[in-house]
């Protein structure tokens, strides 16, 4: 008679008590393995930076996304999205950022999913994330060149995770459609709270940043096209069953 092989069944706490951590047997194969392989692709970040992006067929749902870019060329920037600048973030999305020069090349169709950055740097929304240790003073003189140059920037975002009524990544799993997201023109569209749990988290004032800024720091008129989320057109992804669409919110 053959004999069965079951597999021990995990309680609920075993399975929550796991959740984030990585086995010593993954974690010993993965140092071992990392000699051996390449990592090209990454070698090319060189900015990390920190805002804040909003659904816009629901701009009171809004999050916090840590930037980490590679800058191709003076026209274009590809830029990973976590949810925390910690070791355990959550990979959970993908920015594109064109120069104005390219976004006025854009078919009108696609502008609309692009969004523009004038206000998000102006305002101190838009900062660069420091290593520990750092002063802010050095951080104060650092960013200003970085942002200058993406002032006149525009960007399309695709969320790949979702996120709860507290603007956290909180699920387990990247469940759901992809996401586009959009970012910010004017002072009432921001959620004060979060803002303020970002500036806690990174010890530093929106607010101050933006003082900083005023007169040095000033962005082009933004382009027809851009933003029309705020003009009437939240378009979004929506899920209908075995097709996905791109469409204006009823």
């Amino acid at each position: 008679m053959e004999e069965q092989t079951t597999m021990p069944i995990e309680t609920t706490q075993e399975v929550e008590a796991s959740k984030g951590q990585v086995s010593s047997g993954v974690a010993a194969l993965s140092a071992g393995t990392t000699v051996l392989q390449s990592f090209k692709p990454l070698s090319g970040i060189c900015e990390a930076l920190c805002g804040m992006h909003l659904f816009p067929n629901d701009p009171k749902r809004q999050t916090i996304a840590y930037h980490y870019c590679h800058v191709i060329d003076e026209d274009r920037r590809q830029c990973l999205l976590y949810d925390s600048n910690s070791e355990n973030a959550k990979l959970v999305g993908v920015e594109y950022v064109i120069s104005e020069k390219l976004f006025k090349e854009l078919d009108n169709d696609e502008k609309k999913y692009w969004h523009s950055h004038k206000y998000e740097v102006e305002s101190g929304l838009l900062v660069l994330v420091a290593k520990p240790l750092v002063p802010e003073s050095v951080v104060k003189a650092t960013e200003m060149a970085p942002l200058q140059g993406l002032v006149n920037t525009y960007g399309k975002t695709i969320q790949l995770w979702p996120v709860d009524e507290q603007g956290e990544c909180s699920s387990h799993l990247p469940t759901g459609p992809p996401q586009l997201l959009m970012s910010f023109t004017r002072d009432e569209q921001v959620n004060v709270g979060l803002l303020h749990k970002r500036d806690q988290a990174m010890g530093i004032s929106t607010a101050e940043k933006r003082k900083e800024r005023e007169g040095k720091i000033l962005g082009n008129p933004v382009i027809d096209g851009a933003d029309q989320w705020e003009k009437g057109k939240p378009w979004q992804i929506y899920d209908e069953g075995a097709h996905g669409t791109v469409e204006k919110k009823a």
